[in-house]
C-alpha cells in the first residue's frame, strides 16, 4: 500500500487504540495515523486535514449512535467510515451500515479481522459481520435522516418543546412525528421508544459507557 495513506483512528481507550494501531502498521510501514478520543477532536481533525480512511469507536463521548455515523459519513463523502464497537447487535450495525458507513467491526473481533475489514474497505467493497448478514429474524427499520434525529433526541428524553426548538418545527408537527415513530417502533409511549432508539442506534446511556 502507499506510504502516503493517512488514517483517523478514534477511539477514548488507549490501550485498545494503541492495538488497533499496531495492526493498521502491517498494512504499510510507513502508514500515518492520528488519534481522536471524543467526538468533538474527530469534528476538529476532519476540518484540519484530508485521511483515506476513518475509524470510528461507536460509543466515544459525544457520540451518538449511527446518528452521529451519518454526520460523520455526510461530512466526509467520498471518504470511507469503520465503526469499531463492543455492540454486536444486529440491528445496531444494520443502522450504522444504512447510515453510511462502509464496514462495521465489533470489538471481539481478532486483529486480522480488523486487516481484513480495512483492506476491503480501502478496495471499495463493504465489511459486514457475518452475525448482521445472517440474522434476518430481527426487527427492521428504514428511518430517514429527520427520523432519525428525532429518535436521537427521544432518546435523550426531550420533551416535544424541546425537540422542536432544536429541530425548527412547531410543536405540532414534532407532535404528529412522534405519533407516527411510536406506531413504527411499536410502543406505548415517549419512555418506550426512548429505550428502542437507544438500542436502534446503539446510543449508551451515558454517552460514555460501552463502545
Amino acid at each position: 500500500m502507499s506510504t502516503a495513506l493517512k488514517f483517523l483512528l478514534a477511539d477514548d481507550h488507549g490501550l485498545f487504540r494503541d492495538s488497533v494501531a499496531v495492526w493498521l502498521k502491517q498494512l504499510d510501514q510507513g502508514l500515518h495515523i492520528d488519534f481522536a478520543g471524543t467526538q468533538q477532536e474527530v469534528e476538529s481533525a476532519l476540518k484540519a486535514n484530508h485521511y483515506n480512511l476513518l475509524i470510528l469507536d461507536l460509543g466515544m463521548p459525544g457520540m451518538k449512535g449511527a446518528y452521529s455515523v451519518r454526520g460523520f459519513c455526510q461530512q466526509l463523502r467520498s471518504t470511507p467510515l469503520i465503526v469499531v464497537s463492543a455492540d454486536e447487535n444486529p440491528i445496531v450495525i444494520r443502522s450504522c451500515i444504512e447510515a453510511g458507513a462502509s464496514g462495521y467491526v465489533t470489538k471481539s473481533s481478532d486483529g486480522e479481522s480488523i486487516l481484513l475489514a480495512v483492506k476491503q474497505v480501502l478496495a471499495g467493497a463493504e465489511y459486514i459481520p457475518l452475525c448482521a448478514r445472517t440474522n434476518k429474524n430481527d426487527a427492521h427499520f428504514d428511518f430517514n435522516e429527520k427520523q432519525t434525529k428525532m429518535l436521537c433526541l427521544l432518546a435523550e428524553g426531550l420533551s416535544n418543546k424541546e425537540i422542536a426548538e432544536k429541530m425548527f418545527l412547531t410543536e405540532g408537527t414534532v407532535k404528529q412525528y412522534v405519533s407516527r415513530l411510536l406506531r413504527i417502533l411499536d410502543v406505548d409511549n415517549r419512555m418506550q421508544a426512548g429505550l428502542k432508539a437507544r438500542e436502534l442506534l446503539g446510543i449508551t446511556q451515558s454517552g460514555t459507557g460501552n463502545s
